[in-house]
């Protein structure tokens, strides 16, 4: 298949910057940015879904199939054929793992290199009454302690003396003071974006993430919380943090997706508020907070009204550079709309956000107080799709992975050519702009048995370049070689 994408701030052409030009307000609200359909370049994918998924002519062999691909990418063999990951926590010769399945409820797993299988290690209680509808993210200290979450706000505890001993399982329900709707689940926001395809999207606002042993954190709906102990006795999860509005209307959802720790002094959180329509679900605008040692800021925060987000006061303002050959540089603010879904670190003060799950994203760094509009160009499935297209972002070792429907692609880190917003592409699209070099994009096949994977990988996460897991849908895919 071949598709039109848009390569980078910089390919941008007189036609869209007309387009952009023409959205600007003259109160400064800025441009609603989205992929411009002209001006970009034909980038080949890697395979069509005639040449992937078509019937072989009765003159061809069948494909010999092997449990890895040519990429390295290996499919693991499930305990249970319905089972949706839904997070991945590797190390170095096991990985813990929380899936979701509609008979059996939210399942714990863990996979050792050393009987190369999955096995169970949960003790069933996260699946109650009244628990265990849905997962949220999880996080391991050790290879002796895991974190996993569960609808309404529970996180469980496990811990063993050993790698061979079994889990003792602790849980605790978080102090939820938030907002109790009627009409929606504070811990999971949905939306239809395209009545269309009738397709729901779904978004969980629940998980735990963590620095240490000693430093966990978990969220819910709105709230951010942290595993304390006072005076010496047992941990308690305190609220820490609170992203509200008083001045927001009864029909305004706020949300917290998804966190990223940068390092024992910083993490990362992201989300999303905005209005719920009993019909189309939730829409809003994309919110970012950053934690250090002196608390919690806001660097990204929007007020909407009327399908617009316009920048909160003390908040960055996103915008785009666009460069033309013989017109020069011009940078123009845009409203970014959409949930901010995934964070990953990039260095200290600056991360990159995933807004509406789309190839589009930006990267943010607090010193220099920007927000600019990226694109990763180059890197799309083999099939048309509607979104959400990218799920995860994480960063591994001096490198980025990123995973999707179908996908999963890496890329070098370059924060000074995104602050020109050259984004992450190939060698050739760069060279189509002829204003600069972005990030190369490192392209991998997530094709298994000699077909398009068409299915969301949810997550991806690694320990190394020759340790990545990317799972999802009825998949855990594992990489060993790099």
């Amino acid at each position: 298949m071949r598709r039109r994408v848009l390569l980078a701030c910089t390919t941008a052409t007189l036609g869209a910057l007309a387009t952009l030009a023409a959205c600007a307000t003259s109160d400064g609200e800025g441009a609603t940015l989205a992929p411009v359909p002209d001006g970009g370049a034909t980038i080949p994918d890697a395979a069509s879904p005639e040449e992937v998924d078509a019937t072989p002519r009765r003159d061809a062999s069948a494909p010999v199939w092997s449990a890895c691909n040519d990429h390295g990418w290996c499919e693991t063999e499930l305990p249970d054929p319905n089972l949706t990951f839904i997070d991945v926590w590797p190390f170095v010769d096991r990985a813990f793992a929380v899936a979701e399945s509609d008979t059996l409820g939210t399942k714990v797993l863990e996979w050792t290199e050393a009987t190369q299988a999955w096995s169970y290690i949960d003790d069933n209680s996260q699946n109650a009454y009244g628990s265990g509808q849905y997962a949220g993210k999880m996080y391991a200290p050790s290879e002796n302690e895991l974190y996993f979450t569960t609808a309404p706000g529970a996180v469980f505890h496990g811990t063993r003396a050993s790698v061979s001993a079994p889990f003792t399982w602790e849980s605790t329900r978080l102090p939820y003071d938030g907002p109790a709707y009627a009409d929606r689940d504070p811990g999971r926001a949905w939306s239809v974006e395209n009545p269309g395809w009738q397709a729901t999207r779904y978004a969980p606002a629940l998980g735990v993430t963590g620095t240490s042993a000693g430093d966990v954190y978990a969220w819910y709906g709105n709230r951010i919380f942290r595993r304390t102990s006072g005076d010496g006795g047992a941990p308690e999860w305190v609220a820490e943090f609170v992203t509200e509005d008083p001045s927001s209307t009864a029909d305004e959802s706020f949300y917290i997706f998804n966190a990223s720790p940068a390092s024992s002094d910083e993490i990362w959180f992201v989300g999303g508020r905005g209005p719920s329509d009993a019909t189309k679900g939730f829409t809003g605008c994309p919110t970012l907070f950053r934690r250090t040692l002196t608390g919690y800021s806001t660097v990204l925060d929007f007020a909407y009204s009327s399908g617009n987000c316009a920048t909160k006061p003390g908040t960055i303002q996103p915008d785009v550079r666009i460069e033309i050959p013989g017109y020069g540089v011009l940078q123009l603010p845009i409203q970014p709309k959409g949930w901010a879904t995934a964070v990953t670190p990039i260095a200290p003060g600056a991360a990159l956000v995933l807004v509406g799950n789309e190839l589009t994203w930006f990267y943010v760094d607090t010193a220099s107080n920007v927000a600019r509009y990226n694109y990763a160009a180059g890197v799309n499935p083999p099939a048309a799709l509607s979104p959400p297209l990218l799920h995860s972002v994480v960063r591994v070792d001096d490198r980025l992975w990123f995973s999707g429907h179908g996908i999963v692609f890496g890329s070098e880190i370059k924060p000074d050519a995104w602050k020109d917003c050259l984004g992450i592409g190939t060698p050739e699209s760069f060279a189509q702009a002829g204003t600069g070099y972005g990030a190369l994009v490192e392209k991998t096949s997530v094709a298994m048995k000699e077909r398009y994977l068409d299915e969301p990988l949810y997550q991806v996460r690694g320990t190394s370049t020759k340790n990545l897991w990317a799972v999802g849908n009825r998949y855990a895919l594992h990489k060993k070689t790099p």
